[in-house]
């Protein structure tokens, strides 16, 4: 039955909250309905959030929808920033039209919560349409998205069965506990009203750590399909291909750190360590934590390097001038995707010991851990390495090599996303 299938050519609905990257699940949900546009299926991209990326515009997919909207944090209105987050009624009411005349076979949803809201799933669900949603984070688990206590900057455990009242009256939202409030009554409504989880197809988990927690977390039996995240191979393999030595002229180590300068990322920790490390470490990424890097730059007398933001080609070319990434996440990071892309650049990487970053990274192998939160452990590894930077030579020749056995690439992607489609379908 799955062959004949196979044989037909996908109308396939791609859901985002933007159309542009902003994040790993944009990155994911733009480069993987391109992808399947190239293996001839008719794809439409459906997003709140422009401007539409070049990549997109210049696509052969069928049609780009954009709603030019704001997300929920930058919305000047914060009256249509709480109900859009609940209930996009815009959303809502331009899907339908779009299903009134393009009618899928399937719907993929990506990341919704900043921007569309979940409420798309409800007219899914009335034109009888098969729906995957792949899980970029904890938003089906927990409110704040992260199980993560953004006030105490620990892992959180309630989102557990039997916890949702110590849920509701914890405040550990970033903002403060009305937000946290807000966030726990929209995760009700998702959850128990529009019943978000029981009306999914399947869902797709990005690693293998995030396909265990919601196979024993998920409140719903719905297959959980693990596929990786897609590698851009060809921006990579067209880099040029340096071999010299990566330290910096002055000879020092140089370290590097890829993110969103945020607390949850474990960056506080690395600028900690990096005050009684001699070495340089290079910052690519914005966010809250700016002023604290540039402080710590000119403490350091400019041995940390702030570099803002950068497209990908930048990010690669960074990752072929250094020594070693670190990612010193404290939450539970599910697959970053920065892992996989430092492995194709041969770049070893630092870290915690938890989450899918252990998927990504072998101990002894392609980098080395350290213990979560904890300074003392992550500053011991960085001096071993600048007391002894052969250590790096081994982990370097076997980096590619561990993240190729993952077998990463769009077209491995895009096929296996195509099989769990045309199972769901013959289900229908």
């Amino acid at each position: 039955m799955i062959e004949v299938f196979e044989m037909k050519k996908l109308k396939i609905l791609v859901l985002s909250d933007y159309a542009f990257v902003k994040g790993g699940a944009e990155q994911v949900a733009i480069a993987s309905a391109i992808g399947l546009s190239k293996k001839n299926h008719e794809v439409v991209f459906f997003s709140a959030v422009g401007p539409v990326s070049e990549e997109l515009s210049s696509s052969n997919l069928k049609e780009i929808i954009c709603l030019n909207q704001s997300d929920i944090l930058d919305n000047p209105s914060r009256i249509k920033a709480t109900i859009n987050g609940i209930y996009n009624f815009s959303a809502v009411k331009e899907l339908k039209r779009l299903l009134l005349r393009w009618l899928p076979d399937i719907i993929h949803m990506h990341g919704l919560s900043k921007a569309l809201s979940w409420a798309p799933i409800i007219i899914a669900k009335s034109f009888k349409i098969p729906v995957i949603y792949t899980i970029h984070d904890y938003s089906l688990l927990c409110p704040n998205l992260g199980i993560y206590n953004f006030k105490t900057q620990e892992v959180c455990s309630y989102y557990k069965k039997g916890c949702s009242i110590k849920c509701m009256v914890t405040n550990c939202d970033k903002r403060s506990y009305g937000q946290k409030l807000w966030r726990w009554s929209r995760y009700i409504i998702t959850t128990r009203i529009f019943q978000f989880d029981k009306k999914v197809s399947a869902f797709i988990a990005v690693s293998s750590f995030l396909k265990r927690f919601f196979d024993e977390n998920l409140r719903t039996k719905k297959q959980v399909r693990l596929i990786y995240n897609p590698l851009d191979i060809k921006k990579i393999i067209n880099l040029p291909d340096e071999t010299v030595k990566r330290s910096g002229g002055n000879g020092l180590v140089r370290f590097l750190f890829a993110g969103r300068l945020s607390p949850e990322k474990g960056l506080e920790l690395l600028l900690g360590a990096i005050k009684e490390v001699k070495a340089e470490l290079i910052i690519v990424g914005d966010g809250e934590l700016m002023p604290l890097c540039k402080k710590v730059s000119r403490e350091t007398a400019g041995r940390v390097k702030i570099l803002g933001y950068q497209d990908r080609q930048s990010v690669f070319s960074n990752m072929r001038s250094c020594d070693c990434l670190i990612l010193p996440s404290k939450w539970l990071d599910p697959a970053p995707l920065i892992l996989a892309e430092a492995g194709y650049n041969r770049l070893p990487c630092i870290v915690a010991n938890h989450g899918g970053l252990s998927e990504f990274i072998k101990l002894g192998i392609n980098g080395i851990y350290f213990e979560p939160g904890n300074m003392s452990s992550l500053k011991k590894v960085m001096m071993e390495i600048v007391e002894n930077p052969e250590l790096l030579v081994p982990l370097k020749k076997k980096s590619k090599e561990i993240i190729e056995q993952m077998n990463l690439d769009m077209d491995h992607h895009t096929d296996e996303i195509l099989k769990l489609y045309y199972e769901i379908l013959t289900q229908k």
